[in-house]
C-alpha cells in the first residue's frame, strides 16, 4: 500500500512538472515572436501593438520620423490605454522635436508645436500625474505661447533675442 502511494504522490509530481515545463516553452515561443517583431522594422500591420510602440521609439532615435509616426499611430490605434497614452506622449516628443530642430523658421515649426502640445494635453487629460509630459508642455508653451501676437519682422527678432538672452534653460534631450 506505501509503495503504491509512493508511486501515485510521483505521478502527480511528474505530470505537474511537465505542465509546468509545457507553459513555459509557450512563454519562451510567446518572447521569442515578440523579440522577432520588435528586430523586423517592417513588421507586418498586424503585429502586437506594444511592439509597434518600441518600434517607433527605436525608428525615432534612429531618425527616421515618418516610420516613427507610423509605427506610434498603429500602437494608437491598437493598444490598451496605457500603451496609446504612451504611444500620444511619444508623438508629442516626436513633433517637439522636429520643432526643436527647426526652430530657426517660426513659421513652419508652429504646426508641430502644436501637435505636441496637443498630444501632450492628452496625455494629462488621462493622466495627470504624467510628470513628462507635463514638463514636455511646459517647454513647447514656453517655445510657442498660447495668445501669440504677430509682430513685425523687427519685433520679432528683437523678442527672439531677448528670449535668447533672458532664459536659462538649453535645449537639450526631453525627458
Amino acid at each position: 500500500m506505501r509503495t503504491r502511494t509512493i508511486h501515485w504522490l510521483f505521478a502527480v509530481l511528474a505530470v505537474a512538472c511537465l505542465a509546468v515545463l509545457g507553459q513555459a516553452l509557450l512563454a519562451q515561443r510567446a518572447a521569442t515572436a515578440y523579440n522577432r517583431s520588435l528586430a523586423d522594422p517592417q513588421a507586418s500591420a498586424g503585429s502586437a501593438p506594444a511592439a509597434a510602440l518600441s518600434r517607433g521609439v527605436r525608428l525615432a532615435a534612429a531618425g527616421d520620423v515618418n516610420a516613427a509616426q507610423q509605427a506610434f499611430q498603429l500602437a494608437l490605434q491598437q493598444g490598451d490605454p496605457a500603451l496609446r497614452r504612451m504611444a500620444r506622449y511619444n508623438l508629442g516628443n516626436l513633433h517637439l522635436r522636429q520643432a526643436l530642430a527647426m526652430r530657426r523658421d517660426d513659421m513652419e515649426a508652429a504646426p508641430l508645436v502644436e501637435l505636441a502640445k496637443q498630444y501632450y494635453r492628452q496625455v494629462l487629460a488621462e493622466e495627470p500625474s504624467h510628470q513628462e509630459a507635463r514638463y514636455n508642455l511646459e517647454r513647447a508653451l514656453w517655445l510657442q505661447p498660447e495668445n501669440v501676437t504677430w509682430y513685425s519682422a523687427k519685433d520679432k527678432a528683437e523678442a527672439r533675442e531677448r528670449r535668447a538672452t533672458a532664459s536659462k534653460i538649453e535645449p537639450g534631450e526631453l525627458p
